[in-house]
């Protein structure tokens, strides 16, 4: 079995490390709960692509960014890019992307469903957005109360944009 990369890679905010293999029939994503093998066969849909897993058959989408590879899957989208070990030696800017929900592609607001000043639990859904022709809803990373939605239903934005920030939590 070739290993084709291992790399470290920030899965929705947590750093994983990963590698591929091919063993003649299947790619192989190599996680650290064990291995995955699977088959990944692209659909007449630009980007589409139809997943076999774990015994399951999924549809999702791919679009791949300058710094990120964002995969639509079960109306979420993930956020998929590679560690840079020299970055993450210089170290980060703290915690403070846990309090913010980051655009993981260009598109449109489709729903807003909070406002600055209330209440919500870790999950909920505060926007609803569509980015390549799919709606995905976008949850609250914490409990919290928000403090800004920058953003109203049709609004659009760009990549990377904060779509919304929960108040930091106090002590």
């Amino acid at each position: 079995m070739e290993k084709l990369m291992r790399r470290i890679f920030q899965i929705d905010g947590e750093e994983t490390e990963c590698w591929l293999s091919h063993d003649g029939t299947n790619l192989i994503v190599n996680m650290p709960d064990g291995p995955v093998p699977c088959r990944l066969d692209p659909t007449s849909e630009p980007g589409g692509y139809v997943l076999r897993a774990r015994g399951r058959v999924q549809e999702l989408r791919l679009a791949v960014g300058p710094d990120a590879t964002f995969v639509h899957l079960n109306g979420r989208a993930y956020a998929i890019g590679r560690v840079d070990p020299a970055e993450r030696l210089a170290g980060s800017d703290g915690g403070a992307a846990d309090d913010r929900i980051i655009a993981p592609m260009p598109g449109v607001v489709v729903a807003v469903n909070a406002k600055p000043g209330d209440q919500v639990k870790e999950g909920q859904i505060l926007l609803v957005i569509e980015s390549m022709k799919l709606e995905t809803s976008l949850a609250a990373p914490r409990d919290g109360v928000v403090a800004e939605i920058p953003f109203a239903a049709g609004d659009s934005f760009g990549l990377k944009a904060t779509l919304a920030q929960l108040a930091p939590e106090e002590d």
